[in-house]
């Protein structure tokens, strides 16, 4: 369900409602996310996972992130 590239929505913690995307799969509990969240290593149980996927590279930079992510947010 979790893989590099999906978008989620953070659902706990100070970046509660954001949008992100998976950056990294760290093992079965934790996941690298960034994008309109900081850039943090998230317990899944913590994440929403939305249907769409963007093409990223592992632990890409939030200056490739973000105009990929952008369009998806405003549909």
């Amino acid at each position: 369900m979790f893989e590099v590239g999906r978008v989620v929505m953070k659902i706990a913690g100070r970046d509660a409602g954001k949008i992100g995307v998976v950056i990294k799969l760290i093992d079965d509990k934790f996941v690298m996310i960034d994008g309109f969240t900081r850039r943090k290593k998230v317990n899944i149980k913590h994440l929403v996972p939305l249907k769409k996927i963007i093409n990223i590279k592992e632990e890409a930079k939030r200056e490739e992130i973000l105009p990929l992510l952008e369009p998806l947010i405003k549909k």
